[in-house]
């Protein structure tokens, strides 16, 4: 029997998917379930927070789910691969609402935490196609691994769109199977390539961490500047040139910690820190949160 926290989860999801997050209120999800809306907040502090837990419930469901696949000794790696895709659609499937919530009725600028959980959902999954192509390739696939997985997930995510927006009749086991042939092809003639997606410039996606419990913007923030300034007071440089960066990083981290922070002296900042390369990567990775917060 389902229980009142899973009860209320499925009815959002529901009201999401049919009027849109932003025009669904808690009352409404509380009427759904004919309970109190004082009831809901006991298990949810706020809409918010119940869209969060959707999201990451649903997230976490689909890849238990795929994991079974992988116990099956049985099954050889390729045909592991095609059943945990299978596996993910079905997931899919069986929560139309959920997948329709994504597509059409989920507002990813409404609100920085939203907008983060979900980037940090699809650095999940892109990990996750990661994970399978090297289980089912293992080493010969790593030099070039994330234009695979980028292949693989952008070709799905197509068939997938043309399923539920378009309605087309299409049996996923076959799709699936008929991507990675085409793919297993690929894998076989490409041992010369030079890869676009290189280690570096999917830094952010390699420091992935497995768990979607995401910290808020400020703690997320502060980890990316503690770690840039270790790696600063550790640059092997002249005491004068060091000092330089030293009090680059402080002058940074003290404008992003700023009221209204001038995004103009922040890049600046950023630009110098990043001259030295071993600081690249993670002057890259607040770039990319910072970007991400401003679009939100």
């Amino acid at each position: 029997m389902m229980d009142k926290k899973e009860e209320i989860m499925q009815a959002a999801i529901h009201l999401f998917s049919k009027k849109g997050y932003s025009a669904t209120s808690v009352q409404e999800i509380a009427n759904e379930c004919r309970i109190s809306k004082g009831t809901l907040y006991n298990f949810f502090d706020s809409k918010e927070e119940l869209l969060i837990q959707v999201i990451r419930h649903n997230q976490r469901k689909m890849l238990r789910q795929a994991e079974n696949i992988s116990l099956d000794s049985t099954l050889p790696p390729k045909e592991k691969l095609i059943q945990k895709l299978v596996v993910q659609f079905d997931g899919i499937r069986e929560n139309k609402d959920y997948m329709s919530m994504l597509l059409t009725a989920l507002p990813p600028h409404d609100n920085p935490k939203i907008s983060l959980l979900m980037k940090r959902i699809r650095i999940s999954m892109m990990n996750w196609y990661k994970d399978c192509f090297i289980e089912a390739y293992g080493s010969k696939v790593k030099p070039y691994i994330w234009d695979l997985t980028l292949m693989l997930q952008g070709t799905l995510k197509e068939y997938i769109s043309l399923i539920f927006r378009d309605h087309k009749e299409l049996d996923f086991e076959d799709v699936a199977r008929f991507v990675i042939e085409r793919l297993d092809t690929m894998i076989h003639h490409t041992s010369d390539a030079e890869p676009v997606l290189t280690p570096w410039k999917m830094e952010e996606y390699e420091a992935y961490k497995a768990d979607l419990d995401s910290k808020s913007p400020e703690e997320q923030i502060n980890q990316l500047l503690e770690e840039l300034e270790k790696k600063v007071k550790k640059l092997a440089l002249h005491d004068e040139e060091k000092e330089e960066y030293i009090s680059a990083m402080q002058s940074l981290q003290k404008e992003i910690y700023e009221k209204k922070p001038k995004m103009f002296l922040i890049k600046s900042l950023l630009l110098f820190l990043a001259q030295e390369e071993e600081c690249q990567p993670l002057v890259h990775r607040v770039e990319i949160f910072l970007n991400t917060l401003q679009a939100t």
